[in-house]
């Protein structure tokens, strides 16, 4: 046959020139397919306009947080990103705006040649598309700064693309070098020829793809890939598939982990540190199997956007007939999950769970029979055994509290009394468990907690006809808090830490007060998530939780150790972490009402299916916003 030259030019031109001007491939196309992490944005210019339309961004962007943000900006700049920059030799301004397909960091296993060296390695990616140019102009300038600087690197080839480690000190990236006042340490001549404790990038552009990888091993895989190489690529692994095309297609960033290859991992490492380690594959592959662990597929979380607002959805892939017992505990049945009357319209959290709270119990004691050694088992069990006794011989504890927990868990939460730390992060709670006799179970809780704390007084009052109990716990110092109250009404146990909200509990039935499911907007917000016949649903008011907390950090601009509201063990991460926080002058913030239009209601939802649970939010865009 005959092949026509205007037919067979542009063949062997695009054959020749193909490599050049080809696209790069997706990130499912691009990665391989043993692929432990992904997050990317497949598309950084859809990304970048979904991130523009998110409520939050749109309030860092205010006027009214300018000196705020300016200020922190500065700070930041002076204090991390310059002496990052004078470390690496790089400017990220430089780097602004050369994203133009895909932005993907993913974890990928490799065998490197260096037995010591993680079986791991990360990598960035981003492709250039038609700044390439830039791109390579940008790498030429880092390089030659290295160069000058004397410090350690070295080149090769990949697949016949050039690439060049540099060997970077972990002083270079040191914690200590990102606080205010400290100076770049002087690079020493030991830096320039010890490549003991360094660490290693290689960096190198692929047409129009950057790529940085802690392993040449990994950006081999890369290459191959987008050479149309034999290694299989993501999108043929099955783990991946099953999430790809019902949420990560068309989300316009996702995070995707393989919880299964991660398992496979850990079992082939612990069998290689042999049977004296800590972390043998027995000891290992009894924690996988005791907890179901190893059953896991994947665990992802995608976005979608919706004319009302924004809905992320978190999903852990587990066939339902290899579900873990970690996963079963918590598994919730498909009932009414929607708030009941009695909880407030000015509630500012609100959480209901179905969770067979019995049922949950034994799988937890049957896991509990493969991981714990038998004595400590007994230890358990007697104190279970011995509890009540004194009082009546055959009393049973354990039977009094499973037979009287039932599958309903509610919590909801009010506005702190002060605008104080301390209320703030201790906000009137009620807890409610749902349970066929509330007053057994009430009575069984009585003696459970005067087991750890003996010699401590459980009092009990009345009202309204219920009986209030109270056990006041002991706090560092030898001081007594104001402790747990707690009392049975309505087919709950209702515990508080705060009298007030419990005594509203028990007055609720004569109350004409609105209700929390009266709010408008709240049922059409949940449709987003599922509903609330799931099993599980829950409420979070921003526009009330953030005031207090607005206000608070303007007026007291509060320390680090405030901020954490834990104790910081160690004096120098303490200072260090002071120290950064002198960064951010929440004095400059705004008061609540210049920003109050950006804060509003969100919702979340969760649900089991034959695949694996999934849980949604859903934060509906404030009316003013719209």
């Amino acid at each position: 046959m005959k092949i026509s030259p205007r037919i067979l030019l542009p063949l062997v031109l695009a054959v020749l020139g193909g490599r050049a001007g080809a696209a790069v491939p997706p990130p499912e196309q691009l990665l391989p397919k043993d692929t432990l992490l992904v997050i990317t944005a497949p598309d950084w210019g859809k990304a970048r306009l979904f991130w523009s339309n998110q409520v939050y961004l749109r309030l860092w962007q205010d006027a009214s947080l300018k000196p705020f943000k300016d200020k922190l900006m500065d700070k930041l700049t002076t204090g991390a990103i310059k002496p990052l920059e004078q470390s690496l030799g790089i400017k990220f301004s430089d780097y602004e705006g050369l994203a133009q397909g895909q932005v993907t960091f993913a974890v990928v296993p490799v065998a490197p040649k260096n037995k010591s060296a993680p079986p791991v390695a990360a990598v960035l990616l981003m492709d250039t598309k038609d700044h390439a140019g830039q791109l390579k102009t940008n790498l030429a300038q880092v390089l030659k700064k290295w160069a000058d600087a004397g410090k350690p690197m070295k080149s090769q080839k990949i697949r016949e693309t050039e690439f060049t480690t540099l060997f970077v000190s972990p002083e270079d990236l040191s914690a200590k070098k990102l606080i205010p006042g400290d100076k770049p340490a002087e690079p020493s001549d030991a830096d320039a020829t010890t490549l003991t404790n360094k660490l290693e990038v290689t960096i190198g552009q692929s047409d129009s793809l950057l790529l940085v990888s802690s392993s040449p091993e990994a950006i081999d895989k890369i290459l191959s890939r987008q050479a149309g190489g034999m290694v299989p690529p993501l999108e043929e692994s099955p783990v991946f598939h099953a999430d790809y095309g019902p949420r990560l297609r068309e989300s316009p960033f996702y995070f995707w982990l393989n919880a299964k290859g991660l398992t496979e991992l850990a079992s082939k490492l612990a069998a290689a540190a042999g049977d004296d380690s800590m972390v043998n594959s027995t000891n290992v592959n009894t924690f996988f199997s005791a907890t179901g662990l190893a059953n896991l597929g994947s665990l992802s979380v995608s976005y979608k956007h919706y004319a009302e607002g924004d809905c992320t959805q978190l999903f852990l892939a587990v066939p339902e007939e290899k579900r873990p017992p970690l996963l079963k505990m918590f598994a919730a049945d498909a009932k009414d999950s929607s708030p009941p009357s009695f909880v407030p319209a000015d509630a500012t959290q609100f959480l209901r769970w179905r969770l067979n709270m019995g049922r949950s119990y034994k799988t937890l004691e049957a896991m509990l029979n493969d991981l714990i050694p038998p004595q400590a088992l007994a230890q358990i069990n007697m104190v279970f055994a011995m509890a009540g006794k004194d009082k009546d011989e055959h009393y049973d504890l354990k039977s009094e509290l499973l037979n009287n927990l039932g599958d309903d868990i509610i919590s909801y939460s009010k506005a702190p009394k002060s605008s104080a730390i301390e209320d703030i992060k201790s906000a009137p709670t009620l807890y409610l468990i749902g349970s066929p006799n509330p007053d057994k179970l009430a009575a069984a809780l009585k003696v459970l907690l005067a087991v750890p704390f003996q010699g401590t007084p459980i009092t009990d009052r009345e009202f309204l006809g219920r009986k209030i109990y109270n056990v006041a716990t002991p706090t560092a110092g030898g001081t007594k808090s104001p402790g747990v109250s707690f009392s049975a009404s309505g087919g709950y146990l209702a515990i508080a830490g705060d009298t007030g909200v419990l005594e509203e509990y028990l007055r609720s039935g004569d109350s004409k007060a609105k209700s929390l499911m009266e709010m408008p907007g709240l049922a059409d917000a949940a449709q987003k998530v599922g509903g609330m016949q799931t099993g599980l649903f829950g409420f979070n008011n921003a526009s009330q939780t953030m005031r207090p907390l607005f206000e608070v950090l303007r007026k007291k601009n509060p320390s680090a150790q405030d901020l954490l509201g834990v104790p910081i063990p160690d004096p120098n991460i303490g200072e260090q972490l002071e120290s950064a926080r002198q960064w951010v002058d929440f004095s400059l913030l705004p008061s609540f009402d210049a920003v109050a239009k950006y804060f509003s209601f969100s919702v979340y939802a969760g649900s089991f299916s034959s695949d694996g649970f999934s849980l949604k939010f859903f934060m509906p865009t404030p009316p003013q916003l719209r």
